[in-house]
């Protein structure tokens, strides 16, 4: 049990090292956007994490590389890139805090993805945290009848291609390796994005190439330190540290853009916090349910 503990805690510092590397590259995607379009940092962002995962991937041969699952590391591939281009586009034209909110609402949609692609069924203690959860993305989204608020819906999106991304990995998980999973994720990504990006990169000022690099740095790490984290402890017990991610970005928004949420962001964020917290403890209460009743 002290180890258990030792784990849980340490998994926690890891938890949150992750998420302010997490929202200091948003912060730094935001400061990019002046000159650099989302494809761009997208693709700077892959490039350099394929690079830094390389030496770990190649040492034990290539052979390692061979994969019968290459479709859905395609598919998975193809949610991230989508996912990544429409939150950097959202954070571009909308607060910080808001675009993260939205990032992080994707537990919310992952019980709806897996419902859609496998038919799992939803369990009826989930609906309340989604209803609930949904409702605040309702609120943040601010429907009018002048219309929507387009960039926060894409800020929605990128949760819910995020939620896909997520189902791939899990089911990915299931006979790949971690270092194999990585790879294919940046390699096919960075092919899907470079189409995309190649027009506009001479007019990208130096500083915002710094930005782009530090993006992709921090975006690797962030994913080695949640790779641990989640091997050293349940997801109930760290994944709640992913919504200081939104505290972080509301305190950079105002910091540097002098960005404060007005009532109906701060309403609409509790909201959603509350559905996913509430989605990630029943989660894991049904986890431990089936646990307990194994042989």
């Amino acid at each position: 049990m002290p180890e258990q503990r030792h784990a849980i805690r340490h998994a926690i510092y890891l938890s949150l090292v992750m998420v302010v590397l997490a929202s200091t590259a948003a912060a730094a995607a935001k400061y990019a956007s002046t000159t650099a379009s989302a494809a761009a940092i997208v693709t700077t962002q892959f490039l350099v994490c394929m690079l830094l995962c390389l030496p770990r991937v190649l040492g034990p041969g290539l052979a390692s590389l061979r994969t019968q699952h290459l479709g859905l590391h395609l598919l998975r591939g193809a949610a991230g890139v989508l996912g990544f281009y429409l939150y950097y586009a959202a954070l571009e034209n909308i607060p910080m805090v808001d675009a993260m909110l939205l990032r992080q609402s994707a537990p919310l949609a992952v019980p709806l993805v897996m419902w859609a692609w496998q038919r799992d069924r939803i369990p009826g203690s989930a609906w309340l945290p989604l209803i609930v959860g949904f409702i605040g993305v309702a609120v943040i989204l601010r429907p009018s009848p002048a219309g929507l608020s387009w960039w926060h819906a894409a800020g929605f999106a990128s949760a819910v291609t995020l939620a896909i991304s997520m189902v791939a990995t899990f089911r990915l998980a299931m006979t790949e390796p971690g270092s194999r999973i990585l790879f294919y994720y940046f390699a096919l990504s960075l092919l899907c994005v470079v189409p995309f990006s190649l027009h506009n990169l001479e007019q990208i000022r130096w500083q915002d190439w710094l930005a782009m690099l530090y993006i992709g740095v921090c975006m690797y790490f962030a994913l080695e330190l949640y790779t641990r984290a989640y091997g050293m402890a349940p997801a109930s017990a760290i994944a709640p540290i992913n919504y200081l991610a939104v505290v972080l970005g509301g305190l950079w928004g105002w910091l540097l853009w002098d960005q404060v949420p007005d009532r109906w962001s701060v309403f609409g964020s509790a909201l959603v916090i509350a559905g996913g917290l509430l989605t990630i403890y029943l989660a894991g209460s049904r986890s431990r349910d089936r646990k307990w009743a194994s042989p």
